[in-house]
């Protein structure tokens, strides 16, 4: 049966936003009272207090710094997916595998800079050439010879991308891909998977995230902006297809053709998770984009040099149009980049004047301290190539570990992984294909999963249901031997607390479930976590 927090109703809502008051003080009660609701203000539900517990009783400081800054700050964080309930916890420094926290707790650390860090926290090496850049100058702005050996780096690494542009971070590198992809074709819609996550800008911010309830009623695919302040008129250019659906992505491009310049797409569907291309579907997308005359754009911010040195289209043997990078490129600093082929990216070219240029600019493109790291980061990754099997090993130990004990502790779960990137989804479906597929995970149950496992200091990635853990060359098979005791505990709490629920499951809670199956035919058995 598809399990969600759809289940819960105003009483047991407010029920719960009572007993939130009393354990997170003041503060909480405020946003509490002002949103009375199970969720975050990234819109995932607030771990139940058994689960989080012990999180909170070794993070009293990071607590009270988060109060701090929560007064000077929206939500007390510099980015809205690093929120999470009772609180974050707040850095005090990293060392390869590990993070510190100012609790003085050393955590496992699986999110490892939202995947930027492959060669782990404070890398020697790397570390070493910032230092020297840094007496050479922080900032230059004009081209250095380092920008050039950065770019040659990359091409060798990537040979799809023949020219190549700096930037800072994957959202400006999806920006100007694609300004310059419609440049190139004359085209104004862009096409882009249902659930991909291309940066923050707002022809990306479309049909990211919904409910459930949304999907059903859909007729098909559109744009749906995320969140407020993105303009109908940006929406109405942006085309929406089915990850992993051959036939409706052909479909969908058939019903714009001539209109759509650019298809983004993350060869691994990361936006919501960790979803794998099945079936040839990237090798058909790219005999479908050329036929039809359409740039395609592999967005491997996430991907590029970490499923292999020269990213997903080395791994899956692809060559895109385009691609765009960032994370691993700056070795733990920010630096980011688009490329391509070349005729596509001579648009660039200055001196067409305002009329016929096509424009791409930044003070801090190519800086010097950026590359330097960026630089010595691909020098390590290339002179090493056993790092990969090191990396790509582990994640198979974590993550069919990881679906070994769900299973053996009969939870309904799916682990899905590519290499060293993996999710858990707790769901009952049999394998997750789309971003829609994902809808049927227990987000309440993820959360009380999360918060056990950072309660027992390790970070199964980072803090939000849809997204996913990392390895890196610094963690060890004993790391990974560790992360899965610690979630086989967790999940041995989730099992307890489902079959506490199963028997006393509240009557408004029967109810909705019962109308949950009505809509999809399932046996109305009541929700457990």
């Amino acid at each position: 049966m598809r399990e969600s927090y759809s289940y819960f109703q105003t009483p047991f809502r407010n029920a719960q936003v009572d007993r939130d008051s009393q354990v997170f003080g003041d503060l909480e009660s405020r946003v509490s009272a002002a949103a009375p609701t199970l969720f975050s203000l990234g819109g995932d539900p607030l771990p139940s207090q058994k689960f989080s517990r012990k999180y909170l009783t070794r993070h009293k400081k990071s607590g009270q710094l988060w109060r701090r800054a929560v007064r000077i700050t929206p939500g007390g964080v510099e980015s809205n997916v690093r929120y999470f309930k009772p609180h974050p916890f707040l850095a005090d420094y990293g060392d390869g595998g590990y993070i510190y926290d100012v609790d003085g707790n050393k955590i496992l650390d699986l999110m490892m800079g939202f995947g930027a860090l492959l060669l782990g926290h404070n890398n020697r090496d790397i570390a070493l050439e910032v230092i020297k850049q840094l007496e050479s100058g922080s900032m230059l702005g004009v081209t250095s010879e380092l920008y050039i050996d950065y770019i040659q780096a990359v091409r060798k690494a990537v040979p799809s991308m023949k020219k190549v542009r700096l930037c800072n971070s994957g959202t400006e590198a999806t920006m100007h891909a694609l300004r310059t992809a419609r440049a190139y074709t004359g085209r104004d819609k862009i096409a882009k998977a249902e659930g991909a996550y291309h940066g923050a800008h707002d022809y990306v911010l479309q049909s990211l995230d919904m409910d459930s309830r949304t999907a059903s009623r859909m007729n098909g695919y559109r744009a749906i902006p995320y969140g407020r302040g993105i303009p109908k008129a940006v929406s109405d250019l942006v085309v929406i297809f089915p990850y992993n659906d051959i036939e409706a992505t052909a479909a969908i491009l058939e019903e714009n053709e001539d209109e759509v310049g650019a298809l983004i797409i993350e060869p691994v569907l990361c936006g919501p998770g960790v979803i794998a291309p099945k079936a040839n579907y990237l090798k058909r997308l790219r005999q479908l984009t050329r036929k039809k005359g359409i740039v395609l754009i592999f967005d491997e911010v996430l991907t590029g040099f970490r499923l292999a040195y020269g990213g997903a289209q080395e791994y899956y043997d692809i060559r895109p149009d385009m691609t765009t990078f960032g994370k691993i490129a700056g070795g733990g600093f920010q630096l980011a980049g688009f490329g391509g082929e070349a005729q596509i990216m001579n648009v660039l070219e200055p001196g067409r004047g305002w009329k016929y240029a096509t424009f791409h600019a930044g003070t801090y493109n190519g800086h010097p301290i950026s590359v330097a790291a960026g630089l010595k980061g691909l020098e390590i990754l290339g002179e090493h190539p056993e790092y990969y099997d090191h990396i790509n090993g582990l994640g198979r130990q974590l993550y069919s570990g990881l679906q070994d004990l769900a299973d053996d502790r009969r939870i309904p779960a799916w682990v899905e992984y590519v290499g060293s990137i993996g999710n858990v989804y707790f769901t009952t479906k049999d394998e997750i294909r789309n971003f829609r597929d994902t809808l049927s995970a227990n987000t309440r149950r993820w959360w009380n999963w999360f918060i056990h496992c950072l309660g027992n200091n390790v970070l199964f990635g980072i803090p939000n249901t849809g997204e996913r853990a990392f390895i890196c060359t610094e963690h060890t098979e004993e790391d990974v031997e560790w992360a899965l005791e610690v979630a086989d505990n967790a999940f041995a709490a989730i099992g307890k607390e489902a079959r506490r629920h199963k028997e006393k499951a509240p009557t408004v809670q029967l109810q909705a479930v019962g109308e949950q199956a009505a809509v999809y035919g399932d046996a109305p058995t009541p929700p457990s976590v």
